[in-house]
């Protein structure tokens, strides 16, 4: 197919839609870990369990309409919120002192655990939602309107998430819990139920990224080690702990894999890695990450 203007547009945005299912799914990873130092290995498998959780809610409220995705969405992630909740009580909260290997063999087994309990309960086969959407005619082809569904859901996202760290009086605890736990337990703020609301804060996003993108891609087992690397390569280019930073990055992930596919198919994931090498290279700590996080 020649790469004509049209074409090229169709494709810039496939890859933007890909952008911000990437930012929903990343910038959970990359607060955990910004505020947390908590290297969770297992966030993709969190979404992918959102996933399942979606897609059940939405066939017992119906099985058809926004209105019910809507619902089904908003459940899910208050659900994988408190979840998050307890799993930072329980198991996380007596990782905060250990080493990063500690840390990842912890979660690496939430991943072998949660892959099991999803295949129990839902087995082997993928689940997707299907929505009654008409294609729409652009450019001298039809594109699927989910996909501007799914942008302007990522932007807004990413306004409310930058919002809300800027604005709040529990964004700034937060953003000051990132340079002083210290001073931040000083001044009375219990840090114990800071980072829980932290932790089940970046569950719930990833839960809220499952359900966005279940009209657009099937969920199926084994695709959380899949989309776990890129979400790493993400939140290294943009900056752990920078929103604004993992949105930037997104954009730049999704757009060279939507074209690397087209220009050298087996070399898509490798030009990502690329990008990693040379941020890690020239500016380890990120494209908007402070070198406080390297």
């Amino acid at each position: 197919m020649p790469l004509d203007l049209n074409f090229i547009m169709i494709q810039l945005l496939a890859g933007l839609s890909r952008a911000m299912v990437l930012f929903l799914l990343s910038a959970g990873l990359s607060l955990i870990f910004g505020v947390m130092n908590i290297l969770n290995f297992a966030h993709a498998t969190f979404w992918l369990l959102g996933g399942y959780i979606t897609y059940t809610v939405f066939e017992s409220l119906g099985g058809e309409g926004m209105g019910t995705l809507a619902a089904a969405i908003a459940i899910t992630s208050v659900g994988m919120f408190v979840l998050g909740c307890i799993i930072e009580r329980v198991l996380i909260r007596r990782m905060y002192h250990r080493e990063l290997p500690e840390q990842l063999l912890l979660t690496f087994a939430l991943v072998l655990i949660l892959g099991d309990l999803i295949k129990l309960i839902w087995g082997t086969a993928d689940r997707q939602i299907v929505l009654a959407i008409e294609p729409m005619e652009m450019l001298d082809t039809f594109v699927n309107p989910y996909y501007f569904v799914i942008i302007g859901i990522g932007v807004v996202a990413g306004l409310a998430m930058w919002g809300f760290f800027r604005f709040t009086r529990y964004g700034h605890i937060v953003r000051a819990a990132v340079y002083s736990r210290d001073m931040v337990n000083a001044l009375g703020i219990p840090i114990s139920w800071i980072y829980a609301g932290v932790f089940g804060l970046g569950i719930g996003f990833a839960g809220f990224a499952a359900g966005v993108c279940l009209p657009l891609m099937p969920v199926a087992l084994g695709m959380d080690t899949d989309i776990i690397i890129q979400c790493f390569a993400v939140v290294v280019i943009g900056g752990f702990g920078s929103i604004a930073g993992t949105f930037i990055a997104s954009i730049i992930v999704g757009t060279v894999y939507a074209f690397s596919i087209l220009i050298w198919p087996d070399g898509a994931l490798a030009m990502i890695y690329l990008i990693v090498i040379a941020v890690l290279v020239f500016r380890p700590w990120g494209l908007l990450g402070t070198e406080l996080r390297t």
